[in-house]
């Protein structure tokens, strides 16, 4: 799943999950470096606006928005993989540089 990300002066990254870790690839436009951790694209260019790369992506974008909204909602009967897949992803957010313990 390929997910955009637009910048507040309007560049366009492209979010890529890495080992556990989210990193930034411009796409559209100029800014230096062209690769950074999504905590640093926050700190440096954000706020951002997000959204699926291509139509195609949706399917796998509103398949992982179903496995949070699984999680969040009724914990007991998700699978373990599927709050593992959150916990790394919340984790990714949340934590000093984006990286997952």
């Amino acid at each position: 799943m390929t997910v955009t990300a637009i910048d507040r002066d309007g560049r366009r990254w492209a979010l890529i999950a890495i080992d556990c870790e989210l990193r930034a690839r411009l796409v559209h436009g100029s800014a230096t470096p062209a690769h950074l951790e999504l905590s640093e694209l926050i700190n440096t260019f954000g706020p951002l606006v997000l959204s699926p790369a291509r139509r195609a992506d949706t399917v796998g974008y509103a398949a992982f928005i179903d496995t949070v909204d699984l999680v969040a909602s009724d914990p007991a009967t998700a699978s373990v993989e599927s709050i593992d897949q959150v916990a790394r992803f919340a984790r990714s957010i949340v934590l000093p540089g984006g990286r997952a313990r």
